[in-house]
């Protein structure tokens, strides 16, 4: 389970579609090309290229090694911790506003006026 919403928060933060670091990444891109700032959108395109790199690299990792030892000191119901609910909550959140991101795009248009 920690694997997959590590691999969610990676695809995340690498801008991947479906998640919540996509429409920032969106939005960022927009307000770029909207202002004619090219030089900026290329560097966020290839910013974000270079990094879905790695975070591939890590997933891939995370999946198809073989781990060497068995780590016995991390608790088997880690999910059921404070901690766990936190990171698993944290996961469906990035997933559930990157499919809807409405609520949180209307509360940023509210607070445009403020800056």
């Amino acid at each position: 389970i920690l694997s997959a919403v590590m691999t969610v928060m990676m695809l995340s933060l690498a801008g991947i579609p479906m998640t919540l670091g996509f429409i920032g990444k969106f939005y960022v891109l927009a307000v770029g090309v909207q202002a004619h700032l090219w030089w900026l959108t290329a560097g966020v395109v290839i910013g974000s290229a270079i990094g879905l790199y790695y975070y591939l690299r890590v997933a891939v990792s995370l999946y198809l090694s073989a781990p060497q030892q068995l780590n016995r000191d991390a608790p088997g119901n880690w999910q059921y911790s404070a901690g766990g609910i936190v990171v698993l909550i944290s996961a469906l959140l990035v997933l559930i506003f990157g499919i809807y991101p409405q609520p949180l795009i209307d509360i940023v248009q509210r607070a445009m006026p403020l800056m």
